[in-house]
């Protein structure tokens, strides 16, 4: 049995990686050591081939194969996740009471309090939105060829998958490490190019940031990276202050002839996100997609697919010094 959001009693944006490791990413908290990524890697430090990524993963995770079907793909994605989910969850909650008390103890002493900027790990199974962004996908490749794309919040990379097989320049972004590299290892067993640094920026590459889009640090390093012409969310809208920032960002995100995927499975959050968009006159195309259930444990959902167009900011010209290098 799957855990949905809000069942373990914490909100799913108060938790963040154990840090036993070298530095945080951009505008999150540190991941554990072997997971660092820094904000202008390419991927994991010292990737090397499948193996050795592998190798890296199970050594903090009992690992399962998942067989994904995905309507219009002949055989199943092949999908590596965390062979407990629950575990990861149980594992974040253990660390977030663990900081809460010990930021409680710190505020008495001081007479403040902080949140942090915890996130709980919801990337270890599936779920209905980013099968439905691959599902289309894979029904209009020529709509990502070539593009360059990035994804908010890459989960265990099935969107991934079909966005670089339909010949995507793919950006992923996460706020957790370990996420990056199970998506960047399924991207990588799927067909993936795995650019080095200064390769250029050939169709069907994968890059991971470690970033949060919902700090200001975070925001500014995409935004720097941009502008690309289609930004992927699927299923991120959690809580209401995320409606603002994600409406502010999404334009600055692709230039005037760009494009935005938002994949929401209906909730409160996503509707009111989806009402402040239509308010502001985004030009949107909507496509409902039902499942019952989706495949791969991803439940009983109805999908909305939000194709938003000309709402890339003005000031996003494509810049002649835009393609990925060491930095990038």
């Amino acid at each position: 049995m799957r855990r949905a959001p809000w069942s373990s009693g914490i909100h799913p944006r108060l938790a963040s990686p154990v840090s036993t490791g070298p530095g945080p990413g951009l505008g999150g908290a540190a991941p554990r050591g072997e997971w660092a990524i820094t904000g202008d890697s390419v991927g994991l430090v010292n990737t090397g081939d499948l193996p050795r990524l592998r190798w890296r993963i199970q050594r903090h995770h009992a690992v399962r194969q998942l067989e994904v079907p995905i309507q219009g793909v002949p055989a199943p994605y092949l999908v590596l996740a965390p062979a407990d989910p629950d575990a990861v969850l149980d594992q974040t909650a253990r660390a977030f009471a663990r900081h809460g008390a010990t930021r409680a103890a710190e505020g008495s002493q001081s007479g403040t309090t902080s949140s942090g900027g915890w996130h709980m790990p919801y990337w270890a199974t599936p779920w209905a939105s980013g099968l439905a962004v691959a599902e289309a996908v894979v029904a209009e490749p020529g709509s990502v060829a070539g593009a360059r794309v990035i994804e908010l919040g890459c989960g265990l990379g099935i969107t991934a998958m079909a966005l670089v097989r339909a010949g995507a320049r793919l950006t992923v972004v996460d706020c957790w490490g370990e996420t990056l590299s199970f998506c960047r290892y399924n991207a990588l067993r799927a067909g993936a190019q795995n650019p080095r640094h200064g390769a250029g920026d050939r169709a069907g590459t994968i890059r991971t940031r470690l970033a949060d889009w919902r700090t200001d640090v975070g925001r500014d390093a995409l935004i720097a990276g941009g502008p690309y012409d289609l930004a992927v969310a699927a299923d991120v809208l959690y809580e209401p202050e995320d409606i603002a920032v994600l409406f502010t960002l999404l334009p600055r995100l692709v230039g005037p002839g760009g494009a935005v995927w938002l994949a929401e499975p209906g909730r409160t959050t996503s509707r009111k996100f989806v009402q402040k968009t239509d308010d502001a006159g985004w030009i949107r195309a909507t496509a409902t997609v039902t499942r019952d259930p989706w495949p791969a444990d991803a439940g009983r959902a109805t999908v909305r697919l939000h194709r938003y167009s000309g709402i890339g900011a003005a000031g996003a010209e494509p810049r002649a010094d835009h393609l990925p290098g060491p930095n990038s």
